[in-house]
């Protein structure tokens, strides 16, 4: 007589990791101060007036690097109260690299070429591609901020200010209350928005590197469970590129 063969219980797979969700949690004061910062200093104007101390545009070699000089403060005095306010959430959100990691990491680098041929398609299609007053600005003090410089403000204190403002505030903590792709739609507009301000004028040939860079970062935030640290590195690595591009191979061209 044959023994039966034993059997053995079935173990289902176990589950796939899921994307977490990070909780921006609910506006606080200090929130609103960084905004009531962020608003008076940037979209008022309100920096430039630091210009107007005596021998404060004196102390800088040229009006390129004074002009450096009063953003470098804002940013300074902004990223203070938004890293005071937002360094949980960023430290935490850097859990979104658990999950599915190489794509992630992969996806950094793809996402910005990606947004680079588009938004060079869509300029191409308009015609007649014309840079915005605020690169024109930016491109001006590369010939005078040395590049370690420009770094530390473009590439890690502004980006972070921005990612805290426009993704985690009116993305993250807006979204309790509206849909989330609203929040998306109205962080683009306002993001968009924000690189004319002062200008005097709006095209919208200039305007559409600025529109699908917020439109990449904005889904990123959303798609990485609201990761306040993915869309950070993506803003970082973008700005790091644009800088690097602008103190090497930009000078060559205008020979």
């Amino acid at each position: 007589m044959h023994q039966p063969y034993p059997q053995h219980p079935y173990v289902p797979p176990a589950p796939r990791p899921r994307q977490p969700v990070f909780d921006s949690g609910k506006m606080r004061r200090g929130d609103w101060v960084v905004i009531g910062l962020y608003t008076v200093l940037f979209i008022f104007g309100a920096a430039g007036l630091m210009a107007m101390i005596p021998g404060f545009t004196e102390a800088f070699n040229d009006q390129e690097s004074a002009i450096f000089g009063v953003n470098m403060i804002a940013y300074v005095v902004v990223f203070t109260a938004a890293i005071i306010m937002g360094f949980d959430a960023l430290r935490s959100s850097f859990a979104t690299f658990k999950y599915y990691p190489w794509v992630k990491a992969l996806a950094i680098p793809g996402a910005w070429l990606a947004t680079l041929f588009i938004g060079a398609a869509v300029m191409v299609t308009l015609g007649n591609p014309v840079k915005s007053e605020n690169q024109l600005a930016i491109e001006g003090m590369t010939r005078s901020v040395p590049f370690l410089t420009m770094f530390v403000v473009t590439a890690l204190l502004g980006p972070f200010v921005e990612e805290y403002v426009f993704r985690h505030l009116l993305i993250g903590k807006l979204s309790r209350k509206i849909n989330v792709w609203v929040c998306v739609a109205i962080s683009v507009v306002l993001f968009t928005g924000l690189h004319f301000v002062g200008a005097g004028s709006f095209d919208i040939t200039s305007a559409v590197p600025y529109m699908t860079l917020g439109i990449m970062m904005s889904v990123a935030y959303v798609l990485t469970g609201k990761s306040l640290a993915y869309s950070y590195i993506l803003h970082v690595f973008n700005n790091s590129v644009a800088l690097i591009i602008s103190y090497t191979l930009l000078p060559l061209f205008q020979l």
